[in-house]
């Protein structure tokens, strides 16, 4: 395309020659972004090919590929000043042509999937100028060219599966021809045969129609000097093909599904009754928060509510103590099964959320305790998780101030003589216990000997081993019931027969 400028005026600038001021290049840079808004549409190709979606058409690394571009070439060189220079100045007329169809050829290697290095040869075309000076007579034409070899890295990015976005940056070593030749009034002449490096830089698409064939559209930047020295740019918009060489990249192996596994719902709870005014844990109740260690260390995301009770004899305040006092023993104790703290809040709820009467033996020792609720969890069907093993082998109760055992008695402690022969690694603790007799010494001489009967008993007629039982006396201050009545005096006159675990 031709501008023509035979208006007298002023030896024309570099600004007002700049190539923006084109609507020769407005209207190529619209033809552009045509064409790159085609090649990305998914309705530019075959509706077979959309159909290819799920394969990975782009090739593997390491492989050689080569390629080829054709298109439109634009110059940004100030011809006015280099024709002002060459016939000395009053430059007032123009024909600038400052557009022209170039191509190039490239070989390029792919190091990864998005690096690879570019080597190729490009021709930017030929470009011409015509100018005037008024009134003189005359025309000085010239002519300009320029071609050369190219190096460049080239940065890769996936878009779709298909479609890829490149940019490049490189070296250009290029040469330049030159002439100028006038005639009549301006007759000069002048050429320039110039070898020269500078840079280049790009962006562009690319569409992959297979393995093997793609089709880019791109427009690049070539920064060359002109006559005069001066920066200048090529600027060249061009659609390309390549081939690749490398082999089909491989799709990625199937991901195999998590085969389906029927899960069910597990939890674990853990209620503990206490002593009369008493914040330790029974013995017999470390079985029950075993279990409830081991659920909480099977499942670390899980968290506990501890919630301490008491029935309603003595002050609300004092209920209220004795209540966090017993969460606060509950807490502990886990926190020695390796349960970080963090993971367990307890609650004191004191007398106020009684379960059992409150104007019964029975229903006051229901209300002495802790609950405790544990978050419960999925996992698959059939666990076994571990359960609280028992822990009183036999219950004996005695007539007041007798250390006699009963013998209503002799079947049940048989049960705890062959329980124990069954199983050699389990030891016992007998404990001893009174009811209010007045005086502390008599009720704890009693206490312990109820135990040591016990022991000789066990000994004596099953041949239990003694050296896995333990006799231990606790006088009266470890009540189970009231002492108010001949029932709760009785369920206090007793020998609890607890069975130890090695693990």
């Amino acid at each position: 395309m031709k501008q023509e400028h035979f208006t007298a005026q002023a030896a024309p600038t570099k600004k007002n020659l700049s190539p923006t001021t084109s609507p020769f290049r407005y209207k190529h840079l619209a033809i552009v972004i045509g064409l790159t808004a085609t090649i990305a549409s998914p309705t530019a190709f075959s509706q077979n090919d959309a159909a290819d979606g799920g394969f990975n058409f782009r090739a593997e690394p390491r492989h050689w590929y080569i390629g080829g571009n054709y298109g439109r070439t634009l110059e940004s060189i100030d011809d006015g000043a280099i024709a002002n220079a060459i016939i000395g100045g009053g430059l007032t007329g123009i024909e600038d042509e400052d557009s022209d169809r170039g191509y190039k050829f490239f070989v390029g290697y792919q190091f990864t999937h998005h690096f690879a290095l570019e080597a190729g040869y490009v021709d930017l075309g030929d470009f011409g100028v015509r100018v005037a000076r008024a009134p003189e007579a005359g025309t000085l034409t010239g002519d300009t060219s320029y071609k050369g070899y190219n190096l460049d890295a080239v940065g890769t990015w996936p878009l779709t599966e298909r479609l890829s976005a490149f940019g490049r940056v490189g070296a250009f070593r290029y040469e330049t021809k030159e002439n100028f030749i006038g005639t009549e009034s301006l007759a000069a002449s002048l050429s320039r045969d110039d070898n020269d490096t500078g840079y280049k830089f790009g962006a562009g698409l690319e569409y992959s129609f297979n393995e093997r064939l793609s089709a880019r559209i791109e427009a690049e930047r070539y920064r060359i000097e002109d006559m005069l020295g001066d920066n200048s740019s090529v600027n060249f918009y061009s659609l390309g093909l390549v081939y690749r060489f490398g082999d089909r990249a491989a799709p990625p192996p199937a991901k195999e599904k998590d085969p389906v596994v029927a899960q069910q719902e597990y939890c674990s709870k853990l209620e503990i009754q206490f002593e009369i005014n008493r914040a330790d844990i029974p013995r017999a109740e470390t079985e029950r928060l075993n279990a409830a260690g081991a659920f909480l260390k099977k499942y670390p995301d899980t968290k506990a509510v501890i919630e301490g009770h008491t029935d309603n004899v003595g002050s609300s305040q004092s209920n209220m103590q004795l209540s966090q006092r017993r969460a606060d023993s509950v807490l502990q104790y886990l926190v020695g099964q390796q349960i970080d703290a963090a993971r367990i809040s307890t609650l004191a709820r004191g007398e106020e959320e009684p379960v059992g009467n409150n104007d019964t033996d029975a229903g006051k020792r229901e209300n002495r305790r802790i609950n405790t609720t544990i978050d419960c969890v999925n996992d698959v069907v059939g666990l076994s998780l571990p359960e609280a093993r028992i822990t009183i082998a036999a219950l004996v109760e005695f007539d007041a101030h007798s250390v006699a055992v009963d013998e209503r008695y002799h079947a049940d402690l048989e049960k705890a003589a062959n329980y124990l022969r069954d199983n050699p690694n389990v030891t016992a603790h007998v404990e001893g216990h009174a009811a209010d007799l007045t005086s502390l010494q008599k009720a704890q001489e009693i206490s312990e000997q109820r135990a040591a009967n016990v022991v000789d008993y066990l000994v004596e007629k099953f041949a239990v081993d003694r050296t896995r039982l333990t006799a231990e006396g606790f006088g009266k201050t470890r009540r189970v019931a009231y002492n108010t009545t001949e029932e709760g005096k009785q369920k206090n006159r007793r020998v609890n027969i607890v069975l130890n675990y090695s693990n």
